[in-house]
C-alpha cells in the first residue's frame, strides 16, 4: 500500500500524482522560512502550494535565485496546524451549520462568537465554520444558538495563529464588557433583564426595535444605550455608578440617557400613549371592563377614564420662582404633579403636564385646564355621556365636566358636623372605588421605577415629563391589565346594583332599639355558634378582596393581645357585638354588630360604626375581619405568624420598671 503524505505548508493531503520533493536549495530554505524549522527528507509539497512559492522568487538560473523578504511571505502563509490540544471542538466544515448542521443560507462564524462560545461552553470552533444567520445576534450567538452548541472531537490541531487569534478574541470579549453586557445575549438571564431594565429579555428585544436610529461605536451599541436609559429608569441610581456598572464614563452615561429619551419620544411614544394614539370607539370597546360597564355606561360605546394626579419629588431649585411655584404646602416639600389618564382596566390613555404645586394647581383647576386649552385634541376625542372616575379632589369641577356633557363619578364627602356617612352615600362611594382603584395601582406601578420613587436630581427635572409618558408607554405594549376582563365579573356589577337600593337592616334595628349606647343588654362570651364561611363566602359578602386581605392583620393584632371583645344581646340572640381597634388611631374603638343564623348558616346583616360602616354594597374591613375569624379561621389549622413587629423595639409611654422617682442612687 502507497505511503500517504501531507504538504509540509498547508497540512493537505496529497495524492501520489501532485506531491513534490523538496531538493531544490533555494526552495529548501524558504520552505524552511515558512515552516519555521527544517526540511527534512520526508516533506513534500503540494502542486499548488510550490507554484505559490516559486511564484514568490525570482526567475533567475537555480543556483542564483534570491529570496525575497520574509514579512511579505509570512502574511500569506500561515503557520502550520501541528500543535494538538486536548480541547473539545466542532468539526472543520464549511459547508454545514456547527449548530443545526443545515446546508443553506451560512455566514461566517466570527471571532467575537469563537471566543463567547469558548469561554460559556469550553467548545472551540474553527475560524473557518459557517453558521446560520439566525443563529447570530450581532457577532454574537444568541442564548438558544448556545445552548445546541455541541462538540463532536476532543481535541483539535491549532496553529500559531489560531493560538493568538483565540487569545486576542477572548481578551477583547474580557475588556470591552462591564459588569453587564446586553450585546451579549446568553451573558444575562431573564430575571437580570427585569431586574435591571424592568422589562424581560424578549421585551427589551422589541422595544430595540424603536430606536435603531441610534449610531453604534466602538464604546457602546444600541442595546447598551437602551440598557442605560432603562436602568436608570428602573434603579435610579446616580450616573457614576451607572457609569462603572457599564464600563462608560459619566458624561457618555448623560449622553446616551438624553439621546435615548428624545428617539423614544419621537418613534415610540405616539404609537402606545396620548388620545391621538387609539380610537375613541376602540378604547370604549377594548378597555373598559365588564363591571365598569354595568355601573356606570348606559349600554351604548361610552368611555369610562379614570382621573388622578400624581406626586414626583423634586430637588430644590436655585430657579426662585419655580422653587416657590413648585413647593406644595400640602406635602411641604417640592414637587410636580402629572395627571395620568387612566382606562377602568389599568391601560393609560395620556399623561398631561406635569404641573407646578402651588395653591392654584389642584385636581380640579388642572382638569378645567387641559379641557379649556383642549390638551391633546381631548375635546375631539371625548364624547357626551363620556363618564369621568375621579375622587374628592376633583369636587370644584364637577359641575363644570356636566356642562359640558361629560358624566361624573365622585365618592360621597363627609359634610360638616357628621361623623359617618349614610347607606346610600356608602354605598355610591363603593361603587365608585370598585372602578377607581386602577388608578392608584398605575401610580403604584409608576413608582416601581426607582426614579420616580425618589428625589429627582434637577438636572432630569425639565425632562419628567418625557421619562413618565416613555415609561408609561412600556406599561402600555409589556404589561398587563391590572384589572379583569372576565365577562363572569360582570354578575359581581349586577349584584352590587341590587343591593345598592337596600337598606342597611341591622343599622335600623340597632338605633331602634337603643343598642348603641345600652350595655346592660349584653352578655360578654369567649364563643359563638357561628356559621362556617368559605373563602368564597367571603368575597360574595365584600363583593372584593381587600377588606378579606386586611382581616388577617386585624385578627392577629386582637388575637396577640386579649382577643377581640365579642358581646351577646340578650334581647336578640342572633345579634352579636364585637369591639374592634382602629389600625390608624389608638384612641379609635370602633363597635360592629352582626346578625347571623346558625341553623341556615347564612349572615343577614351587619353594621359598623366607622365611616363607611353602614354601607350594604359589601362591607367595611372591621366587618370582614371578624367575618373571617369567626366564620373561616377558626375552623382552619393555624399557622403561626411572624413576631409582631413592635415587639423589637422599646416603648417609653409604658414606663413601668423596679425603680421609682423616690429611690436614690447607691453611694
Amino acid at each position: 500500500m502507497a505511503r500517504s503524505y501531507s504538504c509540509a505548508v498547508c497540512n493537505r493531503r496529497v495524492k501520489p500524482c501532485d506531491r513534490r520533493p523538496i531538493t531544490n536549495k533555494i526552495l529548501k530554505k524558504k520552505v524552511s522560512t515558512i515552516l519555521v524549522r527544517d526540511v527534512t527528507t520526508e516533506d513534500r509539497l503540494c502542486v499548488n502550494c510550490r507554484i505559490k512559492i516559486s511564484k514568490s522568487l525570482v526567475s533567475v538560473p537555480d543556483h542564483e535565485v534570491p529570496i525575497q523578504p520574509a514579512e511579505p511571505v509570512e502574511k500569506t502563509f500561515l503557520s502550520p496546524q501541528n500543535i494538538q490540544l486536548k480541547l473539545l471542538s466542532t468539526p472543520r466544515n464549511k459547508k454545514r451549520c456547527v449548530i443545526c448542521k443545515k446546508t443553506k443560507k451560512l455566514v461566517c462564524v466570527g471571532q467575537a462568537a469563537v471566543a463567547q462560545a469558548f469561554l460559556a461552553k469550553g467548545v472551540y470552533i474553527n475560524k473557518k465554520s459557517r453558521c446560520c444567520r439566525e443563529h447570530l445576534q450581532r457577532t454574537y450567538f444568541t442564548t438558544e444558538a448556545l445552548s445546541t452548541l455541541s462538540s463532536t472531537k476532543n481535541s483539535e490541531y491549532f496553529s500559531r495563529s489560531d493560538i493568538v487569534e483565540l487569545l486576542d478574541g477572548i481578551r477583547s470579549h474580557v475588556n470591552s464588557n462591564g459588569v453587564f453586557n446586553f450585546d451579549i445575549p446568553s451573558s444575562l438571564s431573564d430575571t437580570q433583564y427585569r431586574e435591571i431594565t424592568g422589562l424581560t429579555k424578549d421585551q427589551f428585544d422589541d422595544l430595540t426595535t424603536f430606536v435603531k436610529t441610534l449610531k453604534s461605536n466602538t464604546t457602546r451599541s444600541t442595546r447598551s444605550c437602551l440598557a442605560v436609559f432603562l436602568a436608570k429608569l428602573k434603579t435610579g441610581v446616580p450616573n457614576h455608578i451607572l457609569s462603572t456598572i457599564f464600563n462608560l464614563s459619566i458624561s457618555q452615561v448623560q449622553r446616551i440617557i438624553h439621546t435615548v429619551r428624545k428617539c423614544l419620544m419621537t418613534s415610540f411614544v405616539p404609537q402606545h400613549l396620548g388620545f391621538g394614539h387609539i380610537d375613541h370607539d376602540v378604547f370604549a370597546e377594548m378597555h373598559t371592563t365588564p363591571i365598569a360597564k354595568e355601573l356606570f355606561t348606559s349600554g351604548n360605546n361610552d368611555a369610562v377614564l379614570v382621573l388622578d394626579g400624581t406626586y414626583l419629588y423634586i430637588q430644590k431649585s436655585s430657579d426662585y420662582r419655580f422653587q416657590r411655584q413648585s413647593y406644595s404646602l400640602h406635602k411641604n416639600r417640592p414637587l410636580v404633579k402629572p395627571m395620568m389618564v387612566v382606562a377602568s382596566d389599568g391601560y393609560i390613555l395620556s399623561v398631561l403636564g406635569p404641573y407646578l404645586a402651588e395653591y392654584g394647581n389642584n385636581d380640579a383647576n388642572i382638569t378645567k385646564h387641559i379641557l379649556n386649552n383642549n390638551l391633546e385634541e381631548v375635546r375631539s376625542w371625548l364624547r357626551k355621556d363620556d363618564i369621568f372616575i375621579v375622587d374628592r379632589g376633583f369636587r370644584d369641577a364637577v359641575e363644570y365636566l356636566e356642562g359640558i356633557g361629560l358624566k361624573v363619578e365622585m365618592p360621597s364627602y363627609l359634610t360638616k358636623g357628621k361623623k359617618q356617612h349614610t347607606v346610600e352615600e356608602a354605598n355610591l362611594s363603593r361603587l365608585v372605588t370598585k372602578v377607581r382603584w386602577v388608578i392608584e395601582s398605575v401610580n403604584g406601578r409608576l413608582k416601581q421605577f426607582r426614579l420616580f420613587d425618589k428625589v429627582i436630581p434637577t438636572t432630569f427635572v425639565p425632562h419628567i415629563g418625557d421619562l413618565v409618558r416613555i415609561t408609561c408607554a412600556v406599561f402600555n405594549r409589556y404589561r398587563k391589565p391590572l384589572a379583569s376582563m372576565d365577562p363572569e365579573t360582570q354578575q359581581i356589577a349586577k349584584a352590587m346594583i341590587d343591593r345598592n337600593t337596600n337598606c342597611n337592616r341591622v343599622q335600623t334595628l340597632v338605633e331602634e332599639n337603643g343598642l348603641l349606647s345600652r350595655r346592660s343588654c349584653y352578655q360578654q362570651v369567649d364563643e359563638v355558634d357561628f356559621p362556617r364561611l368559605t373563602l368564597d363566602n367571603l368575597r360574595n359578602i365584600t363583593l372584593g378582596v381587600y377588606q378579606v386581605k386586611q382581616a388577617p392583620s386585624y385578627t392577629k393584632e386582637h388575637l396577640d393581645s386579649e382577643g377581640y371583645e365579642m358581646m351577646l344581646c340578650q334581647d336578640l340572640p342572633d345579634l352579636l357585638k364585637v369591639k374592634i381597634q382602629s389600625r390608624h388611631s389608638k384612641k379609635a374603638v370602633h363597635s360592629l354588630w352582626v346578625q347571623y343564623s346558625s341553623e341556615r348558616e347564612e349572615i343577614r346583616g351587619w353594621y359598623c360604626t366607622c365611616k363607611v360602616g353602614a354601607r350594604v354594597v359589601g362591607c367595611c374591613a372591621h366587618v370582614a375581619s371578624v367575618l373571617w375569624y369567626l366564620g373561616y379561621k377558626r375552623h382552619t389549622e393555624y399557622v403561626a405568624t411572624k413576631n409582631s413587629l413592635s415587639s423589637m423595639f422599646l416603648d417609653a409611654a409604658t414606663n413601668s420598671g423596679t425603680f421609682s422617682e423616690n429611690d436614690p442612687l447607691e453611694e
